[in-house]
């Protein structure tokens, strides 16, 4: 072992020296043949040209390790150009100046895509006046907007977005798509223009199917706070979010009362019930445009161990529990709240 290390360590020394013997060839006083002056080669998302700047005393090449980079020499000068990055996550490559034996590598580096919009991921609003809506944003790529409809329109200069919404004369809340591009990037928003009051609140029904696929109604009266069933004398407690359009509905809600006995709305699954309260369901605002109906479906949130199979009106002695159950009134699949629209 000692002879290896020993024959390791003398081809170390010989192959120093053969190095400093050919110091003569490297140019005055052991310089490289060429040398970076200056570099402008650190980009945003968006499409862009940079330079390098170099000093070399004999003919120089450059080659790059990627394909999104491409370079050219001028004179003394490597014009560096990049395609768009269509991905969130940054990027780097390698420009590779040779002269003679000498090269020097460059790294060039390209910041991943962005867009930021003070909204969020939807667009609201709570008018069917026509009036205008402005977001800040924030992009690192020059970015096109489509609406889908004609009721909206939007105008950009790069650090706000401006909506324009038309007067919401059909009488109930309209959906639409706002879509944006760049050279390598897509997405679109849910742009919708509502009014509670007009739109919303009021008369509707609550639907659902039985356990052997029937479809049920029931009247109801839907307001920000609350499902009433009339007929019932029941009530529901629900949360309006007008950001998001939807209600939510928590778990285990007192309704009223049967024969003496509290009733509450109970979600079920797998043969299971829960009276957590800390379960809850959304209720989305959506349309059919085709019946004119606007409606939320119930979604399951997953704040509940078990996928939920249907909600049940169920009968309690006392605060739910186990031993205050009395039995289940009604079992609704796939619930959900429905609105006509006004002839």
């Amino acid at each position: 072992m000692k002879r290896h290390i020993y024959y390791l360590l003398a081809a170390l020394v010989v192959a120093g020296f053969t190095a400093c013997s050919e110091d003569k060839d490297w140019g005055m006083e052991g310089q490289s043949l060429i040398q970076v002056i200056k570099s402008d080669v650190l980009f945003q998302a968006a499409a862009g040209t940079g330079t390098v700047v170099f000093n070399a005393s004999e003919a120089v090449t450059v080659e790059t390790d990627c394909n999104w980079c491409t370079a050219t020499i001028n004179g003394n000068t490597v014009n560096v150009s990049v395609t768009e990055n269509g991905n969130l996550e940054g990027r780097t490559a390698q420009l590779i100046l040779r002269c003679g034996p000498d090269s020097v590598h460059v790294m060039v580096q390209q910041n991943g895509l962005v867009f930021q919009l003070s909204a969020g991921s939807e667009i609201a609003t709570n008018s069917d006046e026509a009036h205008s809506l402005t977001y800040e944003m924030s992009a690192n790529v020059p970015l096109t907007f489509e609406p889908n409809e004609d009721w909206f329109n939007v105008t950009s200069d790069g650090e706000h977005l401006k909506i324009n919404f038309k007067e919401n004369t059909t009488g109930h809340a309209r959906i639409g798509i706002l879509k944006y591009s760049s050279e390598t990037f897509s997405g679109s928003l849910k742009v919708t223009q509502y009014d509670f009051d007009k739109d919303i609140a009021g008369p509707c029904y609550l639907t659902f199917r039985t356990q052997d696929g029937k479809f049920q109604a029931m009247n109801a009266v839907l307001s920000e706070t609350e499902l009433a069933l009339p007929d019932y004398g029941w009530t529901i407690p629900v949360t309006f979010e007008p950001e998001k359009i939807r209600f939510v509905m928590y778990n285990a809600s007192k309704m009223g009362e049967f024969e003496g006995n509290d009733v509450y709305n109970i979600v079920e699954g797998s043969g299971y019930y829960t009276w957590s309260t800390t379960v809850y369901m959304l209720f989305p605002l959506d349309y059919d445009a085709e019946s004119g109906i606007t409606f939320f479906d119930m979604q399951d949130t997953g704040t509940w161990s078990r996928p939920i199979d249907f909600m049940s009106f169920r009968v309690f002695s006392g605060a739910p529990s186990s031993a205050t159950s009395v039995g289940s009134l009604l079992k609704l699949y796939n619930p959900s709240i429905w609105r006509e629209t006004p002839q």
